[in-house]
């Protein structure tokens, strides 16, 4: 709260001031009636009644025009009751008379914060920190400022700053802790959070944030428990339902999730990402019918949004519904033909539907807007070999007919493939819906990661793992490793890596190949920790960074993925 002193010498330079307009032809103040009424407007103001402090204080300043603490006081009143635009007009009449007012930089710098506007902001506050204002306040409201444009490093150094000149206050702590999270140094989030919760035990706001720190980290007990502190200090905080039930959707309870999510969708009716999530999980366990209404529900709240027809198209063609489910994919690649998910996803429909000129030109489109997609690679690899065999059949003579008592059969060895069933038609899911509690500053993020997980596209006729070699060097198994992900051989691959780490435990390439691996299975915790590693033991790893923003962005954490996209590049 700005406190502004008016002595006795402040008052008396006003009185000159007007006696010298005056002498200049301008009307004369009355210095009594202005004085009486600023005196009653301080009142006021102590007793928190700001429209009269406000009506008060323009008394005031209708009766002496250049009473500058009347401006001051008004501008702080009318800050107080959210006429932002009103109070930057006061406080900078004020400061056009008193350019040293530091008091009266930051006051102005608050105006501008609660408008959105940052740069103005920022100036007003670095102009009051050079005339020497040092105040948890000033530093605080600087760090706010910082964290809202991703200058998280200046965050952290002024929030340190405005802690240090108070260690009592659990606010600007669990707002540094946020800034960690941003940063995904999620441990030292914690440890802010737990700072702020010692010292304000009844914090929702602080469980809420040390819960999604914690399944960020893949402590999802953890993360319930916090969520479930929450909901029981406040029943109706829709965000902790939410949390809480994409936690037990990564714990795989899946019947838990659902009525959390339905909990959610009662304090927020109108959330489309709340039905994607809660339709993910009807999927999970074959209730597609019911993850239909949800994601038809979706696209009627966000129209245009390319996920969730998507998403809805999944629903159509595990239904059987192919014509309505290629629709949606269509609709998707119309609403966002740089999505490379759109493309891949109706791709690996018309894959799976034996379309498989159209599926070549769909899934090539998608690895040409994403060279790296490995997953479009792998089903156009397949899409072009079916191309193959169906032309060397056409141009093959017919074979003859075996002998009435043979049965035509495969060798054990080569499984001949059958036609897909409409239940194998792949299932485009939403990531699992772990939105950043806090207002995290969120960059312009440029890597190509969808919220949509790519759809699990079967390998009817991929070719068998080669036989596992012998190998006696770490980057052997690293090799191999990789060698095995390329091929989508992802378990074979964790475990040839895994091999290497415990040969090498300081070879950040091998980490960075796991995590890689753990990626391409969706499992995001385990790749997230393994990018960790990497970038922990090289620094400068960019490749590392750029994996480890593709998995946090999966995950849900679009903010720490913006931050390591930056560090890749």
């Amino acid at each position: 709260m700005l406190k502004i002193q008016v002595g006795p010498l402040l008052r008396s330079a006003v009185a000159l001031l007007s006696s010298c307009l005056w002498l200049a032809g301008g009307p004369p103040a009355d210095d009594r009636k202005a004085d009486k009424a600023f005196k009653e407007g301080l009142r006021q103001e102590a007793a928190s009644q700001l429209a009269q402090a406000e009506q008060l204080f323009s008394d005031a300043i209708q009766a002496a025009p250049s009473d500058a603490p009347a401006y001051l006081h008004r501008a702080k009143v009318r800050y107080l009751q959210g006429k932002n635009a009103a109070a930057i007009e006061d406080a900078s009449a004020v400061l056009r008379q008193d350019p040293q007012s530091a008091e009266t930089w930051q006051l102005r710098g608050d105006a501008y914060r609660k408008l959105g506007q940052a740069p103005e902001a920022l100036n007003d506050y670095n102009r009051a920190i050079e005339l020497k204002l040092d105040s948890p306040a000033i530093y605080n409201s600087r760090a706010a400022v910082e964290a809202t444009v991703g200058k998280l490093k200046e965050a952290l150094a002024d929030y340190s700053r405005g802690i240090r000149l108070r260690l009592d206050d659990p606010e600007p702590i669990k707002a540094r802790g946020n800034v960690y999270a941003s940063l995904g140094r999620y441990r030292d989030a914690i440890d802010d959070y737990d700072q702020s919760i010692n010292l304000r035990p009844g914090y929702a706001d602080a469980y809420l944030d040390r819960g999604y720190a914690y399944g960020q980290t893949g402590d999802f007990q953890r993360a319930t428990r916090d969520f479930s502190k929450v909901i029981e200090l406040d029943p109706k905080y829709g965000k902790a339902y939410t949390l809480r039930g994409a936690a037990y959707r990564r714990m795989g309870d899946d019947e838990k999730a659902i009525a959390d999510f339905t909990e959610a969708l009662k304090y927020r009716t109108d959330d489309a990402y709340l039905y994607l999530a809660r339709a993910a999980s009807y999927a999970d366990l074959g209730r597609h019918a019911e993850a239909l209404q949800d994601r038809d529900q979706a696209v009627k709240l966000q129209p245009d949004s390319a996920e969730a027809f998507i998403a809805r198209g999944g629903s159509y063609h595990q239904l059987g519904m192919h014509e309505s489910g290629l629709k949606d994919r269509s609709e998707a690649i119309r609403l966002n033909p740089n999505m490379p998910e759109a493309w891949f996803a109706r791709g690996s429909a018309y894959y799976l539907l034996g379309e498989y000129d159209k599926a070549k030109d769909d899934l090539a489109q998608a690895v040409k807007l994403r060279p790296e997609y490995l997953e479009a690679k792998d089903v156009l690899t397949k899409a072009e070999e079916k191309l193959r065999e169906s032309r060397a059949a056409a141009q093959s003579p017919p074979a003859p007919e075996p002998p009435p008592a043979v049965a035509a059969s495969a060798s054990a060895s080569e499984p001949t493939e059958t036609a897909p069933s409409p239940a194998a038609i792949a299932e485009a899911k939403p990531a699992p819906p772990e939105p950043s509690p806090h207002a995290a500053p969120a960059p312009a993020s440029a890597e190509p990661v969808s919220s949509v997980a790519p759809a699990e596209i079967p390998k009817p006729s991929a070719a068998k793992p080669p036989s596992k070699t012998k190998s006696s060097t770490a980057e052997a198994h690293e090799a191999r490793g990789r060698e095995l992900t390329d091929a989508g051989h992802l378990r074979e691959a964790i475990a040839e890596l895994t091999e290497a780490i415990e040969l090498r435990p300081d070879l950040a390439r091998a980490y960075n190949a796991r995590g890689y691996a753990y990626l391409r299975s969706h499992d995001y915790t385990h790749a997230i920790s393994d990018f960790n590693e990497a970038v922990r033991l090289n620094p400068s790893y960019r490749n590392a960074y750029a994996n480890r923003a593709a998995a946090k962005k999966a995950a849900g954490d679009a903010a720490g993925a913006a931050a390591d996209l930056e560090k890749s590049r």
